[in-house]
């Protein structure tokens, strides 16, 4: 079964629904997705994006997106048009300015072919910190900020969508990049066609003409065995060596200084418009990878996954239900990339049992902190936080208002990507409202790639 190609929409739209799952009572939830799981079949990014249908066709509401002039199909071909058009329009204004109609070599290839190079050699820098490196977030001051509130949908800014969002402006950075190079390409031959013009070369430098013949023949090295036409030979560097003193030239000398066209028109396809075209597929297929990634990191998601899998059985016993039957609690599914740290004695020994979230953790992968020495606490988290575990699960008292030194704790554990709270109830008390948003405003500022707050129900 071919995988669903998510969008950015649905990213957001889910994010949405996940947060306002939250507020649903834990046993209803539970029966309402594990009834959904035959209809929500595929991969977990796949189930996902079902649940998010069924919950609207469940709520007779349909997923709106915000129009905007930054979104949609409209929008885009305008941008891939106004791309072609600058790219043509630089060409053309170059080729059309050059005094005399004698286009200099050096400055053809500044400006058409290293700058290009060079803004294909930061998207490599971009793509590397984004994948192998840590980013800031988009900040409320970054100027990519304006162009989130008008491409995501809500203008919202999820924490988890950073890397899926910087690559998106990459991928549509490298389509419009090729794009203008196209543009720039189509106006050398037109403006060539109808116009007369020479390729000289002269430098402020004391360049040689066999200084110039090896920096042509290795920047032909790529196309100089199956295309030799496009190469420059030491006659045509001689003849083409301009000279400003010069005050006319010849027309065999001018009709010989044309031969420079194939060679920089073959520089610019190699070393700008294929190296664009290979960033814009490399970057549509991490765009992707890490927009999945995004929408299984968003807060509620493994809810719900966990959810759908886990089984409801029905059997004879002693508590029978009106129907004569008794719910027994499904088999354990162990997640050995969870470790759950019990704040300041939030859960006792004996609660975390009780409660349904913590039945996925493994054996021993619960540690007391937040009650003994720092240094101490954190050398034995630490050591606890080795591949493959990466989810933090935090039990605090909920009744008791977030503090510095938890924050300044789950900052030193680095290694792990997700984190979630959970708000441990006082004396079978309901979390307030109240205590919900204060600790979410706390997980704001927390560092981790996803971070959830969450409610704990006794099962």
């Amino acid at each position: 079964m071919p995988r669903t190609k998510p969008k950015l929409s649905a990213l957001y739209h889910l994010a949405e629904q996940l947060e306002g799952d939250r507020d649903i009572s834990e046993p209803i939830a539970r029966a309402r997705d594990h009834a959904m799981a035959e209809e929500c079949t595929g991969d977990d990014v796949d189930r996902l994006l079902k649940w998010s249908q069924q919950m609207d066709k469940a709520s007779s509401t349909v997923a709106t997106v915000r129009d905007s002039w930054m979104r949609g199909s409209f929008g885009v071909a305008l941008a891939r048009v106004i791309a072609t058009v600058l790219g043509f329009s630089a060409m053309a204004g170059f080729l059309l300015s050059s005094e005399r109609g004698l286009v200099n070599v050096f400055l053809f290839v500044l400006l058409f072919v290293i700058l290009q190079l060079l803004m294909c050699l930061l998207g490599i820098a971009v793509i590397a910190r984004n994948m192998f490196g840590s980013l800031p977030p988009v900040l409320p001051t970054n100027p990519a900020r304006f162009l989130i509130e008008r491409s995501a949908p809500g203008g919202r800014d999820l924490q988890e969508a950073q890397s899926a969002l910087r690559l998106l402006f990459l991928r549509f950075g490298q389509e419009l990049g090729a794009l203008f190079t196209l543009g720039a390409i189509a106006a050398f031959f037109i403006v060539l066609a109808m116009s007369d013009f020479t390729f000289v070369w002269g430098s402020t430098f004391a360049l040689s003409d066999s200084a110039v013949e090896t920096m042509t023949a290795s920047m032909a090295l790529p196309w100089s065995a199956w295309l030799p036409q496009a190469t420059v030979d030491s006659d045509l560097i001689f003849v083409s060596r301009f000279h400003p003193a010069v005050s006319s030239i010849g027309p065999s000398n001018i009709e010989a200084m044309r031969g420079w066209w194939p060679f920089l028109i073959m520089t610019v396809v190699v070393y700008a418009l294929i190296p664009r075209i290979l960033l814009w597929c490399l970057s549509m297929w991490l765009y992707d990878r890490e927009l999945r990634g995004a929408i299984l990191a968003l807060p509620g998601a493994s809810r719900v996954l966990s959810r759908m899998r886990a089984p409801i059985v029905a059997t004879q016993g002693a508590r029978d239900g009106p129907d004569g039957q008794s719910k027994v609690s499904a088999p354990r599914s162990i997640d050995r990339r969870i470790l759950l740290l019990n704040w300041a004695g939030a859960l006792k020994a004996d609660e975390i049992d009780s409660y349904v979230e913590f039945q996925v953790l493994a054996d021993g992968h619960c540690v007391n902190v937040g009650s003994g020495s720092v240094q101490a606490e954190l050398k034995r988290a630490a050591a606890m936080l080795v591949s493959p575990v990466d989810h933090l699960y935090v039990a605090v008292k909920s009744w008791e208002p977030p503090m510095a030194d938890l924050a300044d704790f789950l900052s030193k554990l680095s290694k792990a990507s997700r984190c979630t709270l959970f708000l441990v109830p006082l004396a079978s008390r309901p979390v307030s409202a109240t205590s919900v948003s204060d600790w979410q405003h706390f997980a704001r500022g927390l560092r981790f790639a996803s971070v959830d707050v969450q409610r704990l129900e006794q099962a």
